[in-house]
Order: C-alpha cells, then structure tokens, then sequence
C-alpha cells in the first residue's frame, strides 16, 4: 500500500483487527486519541514544550478512560507520549500500531501485549508471518503498553491501519487526532483522517506539517499537492502550541466525557 494509494486497510484484514484488539485486551467501545506528527528533526524546544503538554494531559486521558494510539516507535511524537504515561504513571492504554517489516520485535518492551496482523487477515503473537523474519528495522517504544504490528514494509503503509485501529475501538463512538509537527507521513496521516471523517486539533507552532495546516485553516494558505475545502476545515480546530493545555483538555473533557468510564484496560 503506497503512501499515494492508501486509503483503507485490505477488507479480509479488517475483519481480523477486531479480534486482534480484543486479544490485546481492548474492549470496544472507547474513547480513542489518535496521536500523528513527527517522528524525527523534532525542534528541542518544541519536544520539551509537546512532553509537558502530554505530562499535564495524562491523569485526564486516565479520568475520561481515553485510549491513544500512534505509530509505536521510539522517536518523535509517539516517544514523547510514551515518556509522560512512564513519568506520571498513568493508565490509560498505549496503543502502538507499526509495520511489521519497519520495526525490530526483539525491541518491544517485556510487558507490552503484541498481536500481528498478516497481509491475509491472520493475526497472531509469533515472530514469523509469511516467511519473513522480525528483527531489522526501528525501535519500538519501551513505554507503549500495547502494540499491533500490520502488513507493510515502508514508511506510511501503518497510516490507514491507524485510522482503521482507532475507528474499531471507538465503535460509534467519538475519535479526535491531535496532530504536531510531521512530514510526509503524517501529510497522509492527516489525509486519511480526514477522509474517515475524524475531528483534528492542530497543535500550531510545533512546526511542519501541522503549522502548514494552522496556516490554511486561519487564512487559507494553499499547501502545494494537499488538497483541502470546506469539509476540511469543519472538521479542524487549530491550538496555539504556547497555550494548549487547557485548550485541549477542554476539547477532550466536551468530546468524551459521556463516552469514558474512568478506567484504563
């Protein structure tokens, strides 16, 4: 699935995912974050400022019963949240959904669950699926609780089993996606979001492809190949970075609180 056709996980996979997530002990529904943005070149100063936030949002996810997803590595965005969950000892599940042939198995953390997903819709908890061996590829985060490795062997190919991952925990449920920083991959990231109708807040001033969206969503900044419209637009909240706390733990309490059951799984 490249990162131009990708759109939705393959069917007979999507029937697997549910039984996958259950394996891993998720119960549907739940309210779900999807987290997106950079995995790499992440300014210090915006790190710093992207772990505080997530430090000071963490016994809120706990509280509302919220369940995070991202993309499960040991970098960027998805390190960071791993880091505020270990250091404030929160609950709420982490949820890591990565290609299996872009991470290296042997580096997931000892009490993380993991379920795999094959390209024939299978799902299991061993080492080698169609006739390739884990083991090359990026380290997963030691502090995500739970992992989903899919089908797909580059960069981006994860994209549409996040969207679809979060999408089957919620149920009818609500999905917001916080979006910071981010290149290409998370240019369709958002994309797919986008297209599953999913309600992003966008962290501006984290830079990338987040301040490029704050840009067109305030004045209508034209991003080059990125088509957006009305729809887009509606389904956008942009969050200045220097003050998001609040903001965001506004959207989050307004969004799930009639959702949550105040207790992490």
């Amino acid at each position: 699935m490249t990162a131009a056709g990708a759109g939705r996980a393959p069917s007979e996979a999507v029937t697997a995912l549910a039984g996958a997530l259950d394996a891993l002990g998720l119960s549907v529904p739940r309210p779900v974050l999807v987290l997106i943005g950079g995995a790499a070149n992440l300014d210090p100063a915006v790190a710093a400022a992207l772990r505080s936030l997530f430090e000071r949002l963490a016994p809120r996810l706990d509280a509302l019963g919220v369940t995070v997803v991202d993309g499960g590595t040991a970098f960027g965005v998805m390190a960071l949240m791993g880091q505020a969950r270990h250091r404030t000892a929160a609950r709420f599940p982490l949820l890591g959904v990565a290609d299996r042939g872009t991470v290296a198995l042997e580096t997931r953390p000892s009490r993380a669950a993991v379920r795999v997903l094959s390209g024939a819709g299978h799902c299991g908890d061993t080492d080698r699926f169609g006739g390739r061996t884990f083991g090359e590829g990026a380290r997963l985060d030691p502090n995500h609780s739970h992992f989903l490795l899919t089908p797909g062997d580059r960069w981006g190919d994860e994209s549409a089993w996040i969207v679809a991952a979060a999408t089957c925990l919620a149920g009818d449920g609500p999905v917001l996606t916080l979006v910071a920083a981010g290149g290409l991959v998370t240019r369709l990231d958002v994309v797919l979001a986008l297209r599953a109708g999913l309600r992003l807040i966008i962290l501006a001033g984290t830079g990338g492809t987040a301040d490029l969206l704050a840009n067109w969503w305030r004045d209508g900044r034209e991003i080059k190949d990125f088509p957006l419209g009305a729809r887009e637009h509606a389904l956008m909240q942009v969050v200045e970075m220097a003050d998001a706390v609040e903001p965001v733990a506004d959207i989050l309490a307004q969004t799930f609180a009639s959702t949550g059951d105040g207790k992490a799984s």
